[in-house]
């Protein structure tokens, strides 16, 4: 009950109303996939899937709210089955032209099968501006064991 209560706490403020009226630009969604993998050479990765909603506050920065997840479970040691999903806020930066550097920094909670957490997380891409939206290949680190490699959409709405 109590991993359940931090979670819809950290979902009202991802979109509470002050950070929606932060700008007057659309709001953004997208999906992305990708491997989570945790630390050490014998481990190996799932694959999860991320729902991100992000909206420009000013100029390159941006505020984006992620879902992700494990949808493949990947492998920790001898044969123990391991999947992660969290849900993150973070403050982005993205450089301007149509392809872009990204970086992210902000704050999780992660559930994995062994442990469960609050960490700070950060992440660094490429964008590519395709359409009416942005192609991004991330690398995020959703907490100090675990690595995670996208790629996704994300369009305005």
């Amino acid at each position: 009950m109590k991993k359940l209560l931090l979670l819809v706490a950290i979902g009202a403020t991802l979109i509470s109303g002050s950070a929606w009226a932060q700008s007057t630009d659309q709001l953004m969604f997208g999906l992305k996939g990708g491997l989570a993998k945790p630390h050490g050479s014998s481990n190996d990765s799932g694959f999860n899937i991320a729902g991100v909603m992000g909206k420009r506050i000013q100029d390159n920065v941006y505020w984006e709210a992620e879902l992700s997840l494990g949808i493949v479970d990947g492998e920790v040691g001898s044969n123990k089955d391991w999947n992660i999903n969290s849900i993150a806020g973070y403050g982005v930066y993205r450089t301007s032209g149509d392809i872009h550097l990204k970086a992210k920094l902000g704050v999780s909670y992660w559930d994995d099968d062994f442990d469960d957490d609050i960490n700070l997380t950060a992440g660094i891409g490429l964008g590519f501006r395709a359409g009416n939206g942005v192609i991004d290949v991330e690398y995020t680190q959703i907490n100090p064991r675990t690595d995670y490699l996208t790629i996704g959409y994300i369009f305005n709405f």
